[in-house]
């Protein structure tokens, strides 16, 4: 029987520093609790689900929503603030709203994002077909991988976002915030383990 293929370890100086502490990825997993654009457009339905998705046990509270909304998540002190960008303004406006993480797609570094803005950045992709070419943009600027699971429902959700962490994914983003809890958990022992080994 030939011996199982080791899980990729994280790129280095790919740590994230989250409300002043550095978070090593080497043996954990984050989960990022999307917080869904609120049903009226209220500022205290966006707040009253960023405590929900929280509670749920998420590291990070994803309010990728306008910045009117954003805002007052980060300023509410629900924890670290991830949002996600689609333009290089977009991260200087997720960085003006308070957010501690910055989910971008990797086409997003083929120019338009050449310095880092002052906030952490994670590389984000929402398929699995899609990570080999995230991951070398992410060991060439430094960065963490994310993967993208908000859309992902089921019995298989759980495996691809397994399989996402064992190909060097070190943050899920989710809706299923109790579910990618556990996955993430299961995985992050099984990365320790492999460190300790």
């Amino acid at each position: 029987m030939a011996a199982p293929t080791p899980l990729p370890a994280p790129v280095a100086g790919a740590d994230l520093v989250l409300a002043g502490e550095p978070v090593d990825l080497r043996a954990r997993v984050l989960v990022a609790g999307v917080v869904r654009s609120p049903r009226f457009g209220r500022e205290g339905e966006v707040l009253a689900t960023a405590a929900a998705v929280r509670a749920a046990g998420a590291d990070l509270v994803d309010v990728s929503l306008p910045p009117r909304l954003a805002a007052p998540v980060a300023r509410a002190g629900y924890g670290p603030v991830a949002l996600r960008a689609g333009s290089a303004p977009d991260v200087e406006a997720a960085r003006r709203a308070g957010a501690d993480v910055v989910f971008v797609a990797p086409g997003l570094f083929a120019g338009e994002l050449a310095e880092r803005p002052g906030v952490a950045i994670a590389v984000l992709v929402d398929d699995l077909a899609a990570l080999a070419g995230a991951r070398a943009v992410a060991d060439h600027h430094g960065l963490p991988l994310a993967i993208d699971a908000a859309a992902w429902t089921g019995p298989e959700a759980v495996g691809r976002e397994a399989a996402a962490v064992a190909l060097g994914c070190r943050l899920i983003r989710t809706a299923d915030v109790r579910r990618s809890r556990r996955v993430a958990e299961v995985m992050g022992a099984i990365l320790a383990a492999r460190d300790q080994a």
